[in-house]
C-alpha cells in the first residue's frame, strides 16, 4: 500500500538545487535566518532547510542573496524536522500566479 509523502503529492517534479537565501517569518517578534537554503525547486515551490521552526500553513518570505532584493511569499506546506542538527526541511508553495 502506497502512503501519501509529500514526494507523492507534488503536481511538478522537483529539481535539486544548493541555492542560499534569508527566510523571513513575520511574527511579534520578526525571525529571520540568514543562512536558510533551498535544496530544490519546482514551478510551484521550493524545498528548503532552515534553523526557525515553522509551522503548515505558516506565510514566510524567500530573500535571495546577490543583486535580486525582491522577496518572494510562500506558504509552508509540510515540515519534517531533524533534533539531532536543529534544522527544519520544509516544502514551500509560491503565492505568486504565474501565467505561460
Amino acid at each position: 500500500m502506497q502512503t501519501n509523502t509529500p514526494a507523492n503529492l507534488r503536481q511538478w517534479e522537483r529539481q535539486p538545487a544548493t541555492i542560499q537565501i534569508s527566510l523571513v517569518l513575520k511574527t511579534e517578534d520578526l525571525k529571520v535566518d540568514n543562512s536558510a537554503r533551498i535544496i530544490d525547486f519546482s514551478l510551484r515551490g521550493v524545498g528548503i532547510l532552515t534553523t526557525i521552526a515553522l509551522v503548515p500553513g505558516e506565510r514566510v518570505k524567500i530573500l535571495a542573496k546577490g543583486e535580486f532584493r525582491h522577496s518572494i511569499p510562500t506558504r509552508v506546506v509540510w515540515l519534517r524536522q531533524d533534533k539531532s542538527n536543529h534544522l527544519s526541511y520544509a516544502g514551500l508553495e509560491f503565492l505568486l500566479s504565474v501565467e505561460m
